[in-house]
């Protein structure tokens, strides 16, 4: 490679250093929201409801009068079934937020940058 291809490549680093300042700054936008974006899972026909948040808690539990009369054992098991499914669609959501605000590029290959291991 020829000193002025080396320059030529050079001068193409800058915009692309620019989108990825952009990018980050949109990741850092959908992180600061994560603790207020809501998703839900239900069990038992809605007779348990789970509410997680982006940051994968649960910030809520609901039952139905009839979950409250029913079997102790199948009131834990439609709360853990509520709970999962919850915890699996705010994993979902945060997912195509963070995917969003870097213009759907696959952030596989982006885990350096953003601190996170895997």
């Amino acid at each position: 490679m020829s000193m002025f291809d080396s320059l030529r490549s050079l001068g193409q680093f800058g915009p692309m250093m620019a989108k990825a300042r952009e990018m980050q700054g949109k990741i850092a936008e959908v992180q600061a929201r994560l603790p207020t974006l809501r998703a839900r899972g239900e069990a038992g026909g809605g007779m348990v409801t789970a509410t997680a948040s982006g940051v994968m808690e649960i910030v809520a539990l609901t039952y139905t009068p009839a979950a409250m009369q029913t079997d102790p054992e199948l009131l834990a098991d439609l709360t853990r079934a509520a709970v999962n499914q919850a915890l699996r669609n705010a994993q979902e959501l945060v997912q195509r937020e963070m995917q969003d605000a870097a213009g759907g590029l696959d952030l596989g290959a982006l885990k350096g940058m953003l601190g996170g291991g895997g």
